[in-house]
């Protein structure tokens, strides 16, 4: 049981999410914190949904996550697990039913996703390639000595006594003597959280365990070279990399290569840059609606970056104006709930803790938050009030907007006519739904593009004409706020 030391420097820094307020997806979090660290791409509560196949109240067997963690992401994926998914492939549920009473196999085709699983466990044997055998204390410190992240499911009450859950899975890190060092999204939620190696083994089931194990790391084959340079170096864009390495500053087995190179996992790369050669980010200041231990509410102006979009040079964000009063949470996305474009001003909201975003983030998931805007556009609609409900899907000729399309995700939009003159109409719009540029693609589609929105047809201005006017939504203390911006004085300027 005695295990080696590593030094804590050593001890990856890995971004932290709690877990979803209703208790029951701590597996999704630890996903989420795997993808972020490995990819710095930051999934929200309904694309980890989409993910693993999660619905309330069903078990979610783990084989479509981590095919699409596989294949999707980029990620080298080591599973341990003494069932065998080579048997289920081929014999489907009689297997079960040698595992299992008749009750609890029906229960399993009746209440989890065991049905849908036929359309990745092709892929996930030929991917994964799953280990059917239980995994010991040694399995997971080879698998942190390899560099991978190692997700464990196990008994939580073991390790929270009645807070805990019987299924729980944690996000171990690294380890220090005797002690793993993990990542464990609760509830409660605890970041760094140091374990016993015994009282881990002891929550896995000791010698009986049926605990799954499942060490990731990001897999090199097949990527580009300029590829794996923006995920090794987030700060960079694509064409920093790919100047970076035509200048001999990234080789590959210590010889100069090109953007295009093609890895192998055998390879290895050398990148010639320091973070701490990036300029510092300049400090702002934005008006503050309200701030509390949990949250904080901001006024944004038109022009500013909710968060930084990993470009050479780095600029102040709504989220680099928060970082100071944020706890237990890294990366450029740390403590932003939801976000605006750009050009668009108004209220937001960010967290200042990660059992806060969790809080605020199910909010928006769950369609609980009323948000209002107001936008400026040429003419007068007709009518003067109605919803607009049309799906919307990216637009595969131009891949940075989007249109109405029949093969979209639903999407519908509340207006309201408030005010016309000067040949413009200054609209109350809610959106129902939460997709990318819904407002600015729902306005275009109906001849009436805002004011500022090139993107969509609308005709050039000195900024965007869209403000998040009002966000009504619960804090974590249990209070109720509806929080307002005033009406930019050059939106009331155009309808006189």
């Amino acid at each position: 049981m005695g295990g080696q030391t590593n030094d804590m420097n050593q001890i990856p820094d890995v971004p932290f999410f709690a877990n979803h307020p209703d208790g029951g997806r701590s597996m999704l979090a630890v996903y989420k914190m795997v993808v972020d660290h490995f990819t710095h791409k930051v999934l929200d509560w309904e694309e980890l949904d989409l993910l693993s196949g999660h619905r309330p109240q069903r078990k979610v067997w783990t084989v479509r996550a981590l095919t699409l963690l596989a294949n999707d992401f980029g990620l080298g994926v080591k599973h341990y697990e003494p069932f065998n998914y080579r048997r289920l492939a081929s014999e489907g549920k009689d297997y079960l039913y040698e595992l299992y009473d008749n009750e609890e196999v029906e229960w399993y085709a009746e209440h989890s996703n065991l049905q849908a699983l036929g359309v990745y466990l092709t892929t996930f044997l030929a991917t994964v390639r799953p280990l059917t055998q239980q995994a010991e204390l040694k399995d997971i410190d080879t698998m942190l000595d390899e560099g991978r992240l190692v997700s464990v499911t196990l008994d939580g009450r073991i390790l929270n006594g009645d807070l805990g859950n019987a299924y729980h899975a944690v996000l171990v890190i690294g380890r220090e003597g005797d002690e793993y060092i993990v990542h464990d999204p609760g509830l409660p939620a605890q970041a760094n959280r140091r374990i016993w190696r015994e009282q881990l083994w002891e929550a896995m089931g000791g010698e009986e365990n049926m605990s799954e194990v499942t060490g990731f790391m990001l897999r090199k084959a097949g990527l580009r070279l300029d590829q794996y340079v923006v995920r090794e170096k987030p700060s960079l864009s694509r064409g920093y990399a790919v100047a970076l390495i035509d200048s001999g500053k990234v080789t590959v087995n210590g010889q100069p290569s090109k953007p295009g190179y093609k890895l192998r996992d055998a390879d290895t790369i050398f990148i010639d840059y320091d973070e701490a050669d990036q300029p510092e980010v300049p400090d702002i200041q934005l008006q503050v609606l309200y701030e509390d231990a949990d949250c904080i509410v901001i006024d944004k102006p038109a022009g500013l970056l909710t968060h930084n979009k990993g470009v050479r040079y780095v600029e102040a964000t709504v989220a680099s104006f928060v970082r100071s009063r944020i706890s237990h949470m890294d990366g450029e996305r740390a403590g932003i709930v939801h976000r605006l474009d750009r050009g668009t001003s108004g209220v937001i909201i960010a967290a200042k803790t990660p059992e806060a975003l969790s809080f605020l983030q199910k909010q928006f998931h769950d369609r609980l938050v009323t948000k209002t805007y107001l936008a400026v556009v040429p003419g007068q609609l007709n009518p003067g009030e109605a919803i607009i409900d049309m799906p919307i899907e990216r637009n595969p000729k131009a891949p940075a907007s989007f249109r109405v399309g029949a093969n979209g995700k639903p999407a519908q939009t509340y207006y309201r006519t408030m005010q016309t003159g000067n040949g413009y109409s200054l609209l109350e719009l809610q959106p129902k739904t939460g997709r990318t540029h819904q407002l600015r693609v729902h306005l275009a589609t109906q001849g009436h593009p805002i004011i500022g929105d090139v993107l969509y047809g609308g005709e050039s201005a000195d900024r965007l004409f869209l403000h998040a006017a009002k966000l009504e939504i619960n804090l974590p203390d249990g209070s109720h706020h509806q929080f307002e911006s005033a009406v930019p004085e050059e939106f009331q300027n155009r309808v006189r």
